[in-house]
């Protein structure tokens, strides 16, 4: 019997957030965020420990844009 090969199909794009591969999220200049972190980042509030995370991965954002 043949042997048969093993191919890898990646599903979705890696969220700079979570770095979860999701299928559905947000594109935003060529960055990905899925819509769990999307609806997360929506509700936050500043005393929340995840606000510094979404707020350094938004600089990072606008520095690789500009930059």
């Amino acid at each position: 019997m043949p042997k048969t090969k093993t191919m890898k199909v990646r599903l979705g794009d890696c969220c700079m957030v979570c770095k979860k591969r999701k299928a559905a999220g947000l594109q935003v200049l060529n960055t990905f965020m899925c819509e769990a972190c999307e609806a997360e980042l929506l509700h936050l509030n500043e005393e929340d420990d995840m606000y510094e995370t979404y707020v350094k991965q938004m600089r990072n954002l606008s520095t690789n844009f500009i930059g």
